[in-house]
């Protein structure tokens, strides 16, 4: 799987930098979709694991998602069934920047309307819609397909990719390690990548 590998480098600076995906999966056969907000950490094809005496094959540049998820719950069940998955990453810098500037505005006092001011200057907050509409619409959004495989608890491997979540997520222990959690290992396949003019770019 070589897709990652001609994504623009904005996707993959979001795959190794952001804090959260959004993960789609689905049963089977009923079709039920469900969707959840993840920790995640982002695997590129120097960081895969190899068992211990073996040589990994070059060829094959395999890129990850690695999760972590309670067996009981849906997403697990459905990844169970059906290991067919989506993942929607986005720009969150930038809505969390202008939600604090939001929230700072709403607390300042406003004063009192002076009309010869009014008519030669737009309001604080019409200019920070504008700025909001601008800086949303600058931003890529990527739509990734992959494969979800739940790795064996046992395994050498369960424990590497749970020590490089926890490296990544290290508020997120709880989320990450336990008796009812399972590591899950997402390949991805394919990335549909829109711009702020909706243009839109097919990988895979």
């Amino acid at each position: 799987m070589s897709c990652p590998d001609i994504l623009p480098e904005h996707v993959l600076s979001l795959l190794k930098t952001s804090k959260y995906v959004h993960l789609a999966t689905c049963s089977k056969p009923e079709c039920i979709p469900s969707i959840a907000l993840m920790n995640y950490t982002y695997i590129p094809p120097s960081k895969v694991y190899v068992k211990e005496g073996e040589i990994g094959e070059p060829i094959e540049r395999k890129h990850y998602i690695i999760i972590a998820t309670q067996k009981d719950t849906a997403k697990y069940e459905n990844i169970r069934q059906n290991p067919q998955v989506s993942i929607l990453i986005h720009d969150w810098v930038t809505a969390k920047k202008l939600s604090l500037r939001k929230n700072s505005m709403s607390n300042t006092p406003t004063p009192e309307p002076q009309r010869s001011q009014d008519a030669d200057h737009p309001s604080r907050l019409l200019n920070l819609l504008q700025e909001l509409n601008q800086s949303e619409l600058s931003q890529m959004s990527a739509t990734m397909r992959g494969y979800a495989e739940c790795i064996d608890p046992s395994h050498e491997e369960a424990k590497y990719y749970e020590a490089e979540l926890l490296k990544a997520n290290p508020d997120a222990a709880v989320f990450i390690q336990g008796n009812n959690i399972a590591v899950v290992k997402i390949e991805l396949e394919s990335a549909k990548v829109s711009d702020r003019e909706n243009n839109t770019s097919f990988y895979d």
